[in-house]
């Protein structure tokens, strides 16, 4: 009986005891495994979270893609590196390692679209500028077209008119040899007296017909010199201009015989009168540099409407100008007549004076083919007779040749020269260097003549 229930009591323990680890091990394997589903939780919430970045990428690189390829592209993100490099080596050899980039190669590509619209802009400019030209120039050819026609009607005229005189007088001729035969028939007179009167009447007649016809063709020919002085041409154009040196380059030069130290006044490239045209400023050539060329100084300019390439530049005494001084010729109102200082600029310019009057005496005269008459203040009273004379005779010599008329301030700024006579040395010219003040020079193109610096201006950059 004790044996029985010890075995019976061992049995109960044993079962208690595997009953226990049994459930100590079932324990432990459901926190293992609720520990082990929490981890795939979490690993599952991560790679959901990598699959939707993954996602973000994978749509960038799509739209990457589309934008390097357009939106049908099917390449390969290896193909369009394939192509990227290829495209380098065609467009951007020459582009530094760092640079090789499509935005590179647009920045550059859009910045030489601007180059070329710039130019393309100045070619339209000047297609515009040639179109004009093009129709002044056809203007000017109809009206010298009309002044031809005009004096050739002129012409014909005369000509109509003296060959009728012509006739009537070898009618009245005729008429007088046949009253002469009567005469001698009835008289006795000598045939050959009356003959050789007739015949001397009649020489004296045919002279004073070619007398009044060539005072006729003198007074078209100078009718057309008039018409000729009515818009003035310009002498050439400014090809570059330096705003920092004040130096411009014309197109002039010893094949135009241009003097040195020569100036001229300064107009808008639409100007064509430049005569009563707006002027925009004055330059002096200081250097000729070639068959066509020269280096001027700005000696003039207007900030408000700058010297640019394409203005044009005119002197009334460039181009072999013939002119008279007539009057007191004072350039600096201190009463000291400046009349040799006067001529000096003529000449020094180009000019050649006909006639003036100096100190001593008139040196020689207004002639015919005198193209201006400069005119300073009237002598008077107190004036010495020789000089009061010189002005009578060379105003009535210019009205009498139709020379037109200039006064001295008008010729000056035509000229682009200064009315300061202490501006005027060195031949007439003053070409003392022109001191460099900032926005006192207009803006344009810079040729290459122009490396050199001007002054201080090397701390000018900002002009």
């Amino acid at each position: 009986m004790f044996k029985a229930t010890f075995w019976w009591n061992f049995a109960l323990i044993v079962f208690f005891l595997i009953t226990v680890s049994l459930g100590v091990t079932l324990y432990v394997f459901y926190q293992m495994n609720a520990e082990t589903v929490m981890h795939l939780q979490e690993l599952s919430d991560q790679q959901a979270i990598k699959n939707g970045e993954l996602m973000v990428k994978q749509n960038e690189l799509e739209e990457f893609k589309k934008k390097i390829d357009g939106e049908e592209t099917k390449k390969t993100v290896a193909e369009l590196v394939d192509d990227h490099a290829a495209v380098m080596k065609k467009y951007a050899e020459n582009f530094t390692k760092s640079n090789q980039s499509y935005s590179s190669i647009l920045a550059y590509l859009f910045n030489q679209m601007q180059v070329q619209n710039f130019t393309l802009d100045a070619n339209q400019q000047d297609a515009l500028d040639l179109t004009a030209f093009n129709e002044n120039r056809t203007k000017y050819n109809s009206i010298a077209l009309d002044s031809v026609k005009k004096h050739a009607a002129i012409f014909a005229q005369d000509k109509n008119v003296y060959a009728k005189a012509l006739a009537e007088i070898e009618a009245d001729l005729n008429k007088q040899k046949g009253d002469l035969d009567k005469l001698v028939k009835t008289a006795g007179t000598s045939n050959d007296t009356i003959i050789k009167k007739l015949n001397t009447d009649l020489s004296k007649t045919n002279e004073d017909i070619k007398v009044q016809m060539g005072a006729n063709i003198k007074a078209r020919q100078q009718l057309a010199k008039n018409e000729t002085r009515v818009a003035e041409k310009p002498n050439g154009t400014i090809q570059f201009i330096s705003a920092a040196q004040g130096k411009a380059t014309i197109d002039l030069g010893s094949a135009d015989n241009i003097p040195l130290s020569a100036t001229f006044s300064v107009y808008s490239r639409s100007e064509t009168d430049m005569k009563n045209g707006k002027k925009k400023g004055s330059i002096q050539v200081a250097q000729v540099t070639g068959l066509h060329s020269s280096e001027c100084i700005v000696t003039s300019d207007n900030p408000s409407d700058p010297i640019v390439p394409g203005d044009k530049i005119y002197s009334p005494v460039v181009g072999d100008r013939h002119f008279a001084i007539a009057g007191f010729i004072d350039m600096d109102n201190n009463g000291i007549n400046d009349v040799e200082q006067l001529v000096k600029i003529l000449e020094a310019n180009g000019g050649v004076v006909d006639g003036y009057q100096n100190e001593d005496k008139q040196v020689r005269r207004l002639e015919e083919t005198t193209d201006f008459l400069i005119i300073g203040k009237r002598p008077d009273e107190s004036a010495r007779e020789e000089e009061r004379m010189t002005f009578t005779n060379f105003t009535k010599a210019a009205y009498e040749f139709n020379t037109p008329q200039i006064s001295l301030e008008k010729l000056l700024q035509e000229m682009g020269v200064s009315s300061d006579k202490s501006a005027v040395i060195q031949g007439g010219i003053d070409t003392r260097p022109i001191p460099y003040t900032k926005n006192n020079f207009s803006g344009g193109d810079v040729s290459g003549l122009y490396m050199e610096d001007r002054g201080n201006t090397n701390n000018n950059n900002d002009d």
